[in-house]
Parts: C-alpha cells; sequence; structure tokens
C-alpha cells in the first residue's frame, strides 16, 4: 500500500505500537508524518527516521494528549505545512488503575480530542480537506471485560464505542473511522507497567498466573494490521489483533 503524497500524523508515536506504525508508514513512503509524543526533545528514533527515510517529511511534536491547548497548537502548526491531512492514528496511552483520572484523560479524552481535531480539518463535506482515515488503537480490554482493569477496560471501551458511533450516518465527511484492539503487545509500557501495583485488587499469586499464561505478539504485527484495514476495513468496523491473528470483532450495532 503506497502512501506517496499522503500526510499523517500519529500520537504515542515515538515508542512501542506507535513507533511501529510510524515505521509502517514510512517504509509505504509516506510524503509527510507528524510525530506526537511527551519527550521535550526529540527522540533519537525519530532522527534516525530522518536519515533513514530522507524522501518523507518527518515532524516531532511534543504533546500531551491530555493537554487540548497541546493537541490544538500541533494540528494548527502540521495542517499549515501540508497539502491535506489524510490519516490520523490515536495511539497515545497509559496504564494504573490508581491513577484513574490520568488514565481517562489520556486514554479517553486524548482520544476524542485528537479525532474531534482531525475531522474538523479532513471532512470533505465542508471543504476543509479531502478526507481520510482515522484509526484509534483501543484495546482487547475494550470489547472483553477483564476484572484486574476496570479503568483501563473503560476508557479502551470509550474509544471502541466513540469511534463506532462518528462512523454511523457520516459518509459525506469522507473519513473512515477504524477501531484496532491489540491483544497482549511487546512494548515498553508494558515492560514498565505489567506488575501487580499497577493492576486493581491484583495479588501476587493471581499475577504470577496471569503473567505465565499470558502470549505476547509483537508491535510490528499490530501495524501490518493496521495497514490491512486502513486498505480494506469498512467505517466504523473494529477489528482484534491478537498473537498476530487479525479478525473483525462484530458486537452488539444497534444504532439510533
Amino acid at each position: 500500500m503506497a502512501l506517496v503524497e499522503k500526510s499523517a500524523l500519529v500520537t504515542g508515536g515515538a515508542s512501542g505500537i506507535g513507533k511501529a506504525i510510524c515505521e509502517e508508514f514510512l517504509k509505504n513512503e509516506i510524503s509527510n508524518l507528524a510525530v506526537l509524543d511527551l519527550s521535550t526533545n526529540e527522540p533519537d528514533i525519530v532522527q534516525d527516521w530522518k536519515k533513514n527515510f530522507p524522501k518523507s517529511s518527518i515532524k516531532y511534536f511534543r504533546v500531551d494528549v491530555a493537554s487540548q491547548e497541546d493537541l490544538e497548537k500541533c494540528y494548527e502548526d502540521y495542517t499549515n505545512a501540508i497539502p491535506s491531512l489524510d490519516i490520523v492514528v490515536n495511539c497515545a496511552g497509559i496504564f494504573n488503575e490508581y491513577s484513574y483520572r490520568r488514565v481517562v484523560e489520556v486514554n479517553l479524552c486524548g482520544v476524542i480530542g485528537s479525532t474531534l481535531l482531525a475531522v474538523e480539518h479532513m471532512r470533505a463535506d465542508k471543504g476543509k480537506g479531502k478526507g481520510g482515515a482515522i484509526i484509534n488503537i483501543a484495546s482487547v480490554a475494550g470489547v472483553f471485560p477483564m476484572s484486574h482493569v476496570p479503568t483501563y477496560g473503560a476508557t479502551k471501551h470509550g474509544v471502541v464505542i466513540f469511534t463506532r458511533s462518528l462512523a454511523h450516518g457520516r459518509d459525506n465527511m469522507g473519513i473512515k473511522f477504524l477501531t484496532l484492539c491489540p491483544g497482549g503487545t511487546h512494548t515498553p509500557l508494558v515492560a514498565e507497567t505489567f506488575i501487580p501495583k499497577c493492576f486493581f485488587e491484583m495479588n501476587e499469586e493471581t499475577f504470577q498466573r496471569i503473567k505465565a499464561s499470558y502470549k505476547y505478539q509483537d508491535a510490528d504485527k499490530v501495524s501490518d494490521a493496521l495497514m490491512k484495514i486502513l486498505e480494506k476495513g469498512k467505517s466504523g468496523s473494529v477489528w482484534i489483533i491478537e498473537n498476530g491473528q487479525l479478525t473483525e470483532f462484530f458486537g452488539t450495532s444497534i444504532a439510533v
């Protein structure tokens, strides 16, 4: 899937799943790429990309997605520098059941804020954009209840419903709204937070049992899945990528 002459924006793009997605876009010859993350200085990986993919214009923005002010400034600066915004991937997220307000602000409010700004700049029905695709990264915890991650699961379920709801009856925008729900994935976030104190009422015995049974996929499996649904997925569809296997999720579909 060639992305020549396309422009993309990826939140949480300097590490983990976001990093894998950015690299996939660059390999597919994306013309313009905005990488959003929390580091004050431009991350080393972004500098490496600029050397390794000289045909792509890569811009780094220090953005806390929980800050609407940060998001608005980034979108304004980036969209003023490119022909059109074509693809947005909201990937930034955190995990800690005992920092529930911050989890909601980043995982849910951050996705909502970025998505609505993307819609404003991309929608074709009001002459502001040329349409495109918005892919929101949720989690299998957003479609299946998991007792030890109630807040995290609630935010990811919110992302699923928010994205599906936007898609309903809005084909005139020219925007495809997609949700991708990864299962366990090797990322710095998992390495740092897959510990008992980040889970809700998790004792050591239960943690060790879950940890021993958990299967992880590489982040590039998620980026591969994203490219597939970007090309073939219908607006409003929800997809699960777990153990490297991509399947469409068909949940309750009553829409009003």
